[in-house]
């Protein structure tokens, strides 16, 4: 029962993957990587009440859950909203990949997963060998979005997800990572999101757009 609703929630994370592919609009990028987040707060939440039934005593991985509902879940959505409210563009009309053979390629890389992970010689657990092709195509999936955006809010959105692909990773291979680790992986990420956010209001503010093709106007 509990390796099912992991199992479930991390294809539905995967799944949230390509409808991310799949969108056009930057609100829709934003809503669908809350969701995304919801989704793996949920599982790092049944990872701790599981911790506690066997351990009988607090699980530090319910401190995680919280984070992430109030970092990605809350707070970091809540400013990308507001951060594409003040900018040019809200839908994308041309990519540098079409969003269909964008999606074609993104099934290509789950296959890529599968077959890598399977190649992995020391993994033997079944379970183990699916949470790490869900995480690694959800990693993937993240770097193809962030390159095959033009606007810079897609871009942030695209490493957030790859983030959410490795956290996946960690929290179902290890039930939990020690919680310095976490809260380092926490703070490395919220650095990088303030510096991506201050970095679009530079691009807006120097080139009326956030189209990251502008940026070729500062060659000299």
């Amino acid at each position: 029962m509990y390796n099912n609703a992991l199992n479930l929630l991390s294809i539905l994370i995967l799944i949230s993957s390509f409808v991310l592919i799949a969108n056009k609009r930057q609100n829709s990028y934003i809503s669908t990587f809350r969701f995304q987040s919801l989704l793996l707060a949920s599982i790092s939440l049944l990872v701790s009440i599981r911790g506690m039934l066997v351990h009988k005593k607090f699980d530090e991985v319910f401190i995680i859950f919280l984070l992430i509902v109030l970092f990605k879940v809350i707070l970091i959505p809540m400013v990308l909203k507001r951060t594409s409210q003040k900018v040019e563009y809200t839908v994308e009309k041309d990519f540098f990949i079409n969003i269909p053979i964008s999606m074609l390629i993104c099934g290509g890389l789950v296959v890529l997963s599968w077959y890598v992970i399977y190649s992995i010689e020391g993994i033997t657990n079944l379970d183990t060998k699916n949470y790490l092709i869900y995480s690694m195509s959800v990693v993937m999936i993240g770097l193809f979005f962030m390159i095959s955006r033009k606007k810079a809010i897609g871009q942030i959105v695209g490493f957030l997800v790859i983030e959410n692909g490795m956290f996946l990773a960690a929290m179902l291979t290890t039930e939990g990572m020690p919680m310095f680790v976490e809260f380092g992986l926490f703070f490395d990420l919220l650095t990088a999101f303030l510096i991506m956010g201050i970095f679009v209001f530079k691009i807006n503010d120097t080139f009326e757009s956030i189209d990251i093709n502008k940026l070729k106007n500062l060659k000299g």
